[in-house]
Parts: structure tokens; C-alpha cells; sequence
């Protein structure tokens, strides 16, 4: 078995299975209103704070964990935890709203020295992608509905398909001819 699973129960939900020290730590990543959250649903980890905060920030350095992410188009600045990440030696508990970050100007910084541009444009594009056969997706539902080209809402659904193809083309364009995109990788 793999030290890293997961499944994506749904658009919106990602059940994350992660071994520490031998054992399998389940994880739900799920998104709400003001962005993704990392809850463990682990009795161990539930129980024990400081042991669940090691497990967490070794699942954030964890590649395929951080190459998950990347597929699915979540940034890791969208993400918050039940867990607090910084402290180990600070209490965990669930937050409804997202806390206000430090400094913006910090963030932003730190983003910049992380990521190359080739890297921003790249996740970009996968993102307008992952939005193209979204929408792709509805219009064949609507096609099997016997909706199509002269239905008003089916025209709309394949202008928005369109946008999100120029988008896409003008945003690969920015990179030029992409010959090794395997050595820009910083995982």
C-alpha cells in the first residue's frame, strides 16, 4: 500500500489517507465558503493535538500529497486546517472562518519566491482546463437531454466554453513552446 492515497468523493470532498510512523491517518479535505479545510477523522489524531500537528505538516511536505494538490487545481494558500500548523504546542480546534493571514504583502512574497512565472502560467492553464471540461461536461449533458445548438442556455454554455479556450491559448502562448516542463518542477 501506498504511504499516500486519496479519493475524490466529489467535486468538492477528497478523502486523503497518509502513513506516519507506520500507521494510516485519514484525512477529509472538503472545500466550504471561504475555501478548502484539512480535517483529520482519526480518533488518534483527534485525541492526541500535538500528534495530530506532526501528522499534518508532514502530510503538507509529503510530494504526492503536494502534487494531488496541483492536479486538482488547489492552491496550498487556499487551504486551512481544524489543525494549527504553527504550534505543536498550541491547542487544535475547528474553525468556522478563515482566520486572518499575517501580513498580505508577506504572503505575496513569499508566493513570488516560490514559484517561478512559467510555473504560475502552468497552473493557470490547468485550471482554465479543468473549468473547459467542466463545461464541456454540461453540454453533453444538455446534448443527451436533446438541449443543443438552438437552445439559448446551450448557446451561453458553449460561449463560455469558448472564452475559457481563447484564455486558454492566450495563456499557453505565454509561455512559448513548452520543450522540458519537467525542470521548472520545485517539489
Amino acid at each position: 500500500m501506498d504511504a499516500f492515497q486519496y479519493e475524490l468523493t466529489s467535486e468538492t470532498a477528497i478523502n486523503l489517507r497518509y502513513e506516519y510512523g507506520g500507521e494510516y491517518f485519514t484525512f477529509n479535505l472538503f472545500r466550504d465558503d471561504s475555501g478548502w479545510v484539512l480535517h483529520p477523522f482519526d480518533g488518534m489524531l483527534l485525541r492526541n493535538q500535538a500528534m495530530c500537528t506532526l501528522v499534518a505538516q508532514e502530510l503538507f511536505k509529503h510530494k504526492p500529497f503536494q502534487v494531488m494538490l496541483a492536479k486538482e487545481g488547489i492552491l496550498f494558500t487556499d487551504i486551512r486546517s481544524t489543525v494549527n500548523l504553527d504550534n505543536v504546542n498550541a491547542p487544535v480546534a475547528a474553525r468556522n472562518e478563515r482566520e486572518p493571514r499575517g501580513n498580505l504583502a508577506d504572503d505575496l512574497m513569499e508566493f513570488v519566491q516560490q514559484h517561478s512565472i512559467e510555473e504560475v502560467i502552468d497552473y493557470e492553464c490547468k485550471l482554465v482546463g479543468s473549468r473547459i471540461s467542466f463545461y464541456q461536461e454540461i453540454l453533453q449533458r444538455m446534448f443527451m437531454d436533446n438541449l443543443g445548438p438552438s437552445d439559448p442556455e446551450f448557446q451561453k454554455i458553449q460561449d463560455i466554453v469558448r472564452i475559457y479556450e481563447q484564455s486558454l491559448e492566450r495563456l499557453t502562448d505565454l509561455n512559448g513552446p513548452n520543450l522540458d516542463a519537467g525542470s521548472r518542477d520545485r517539489f
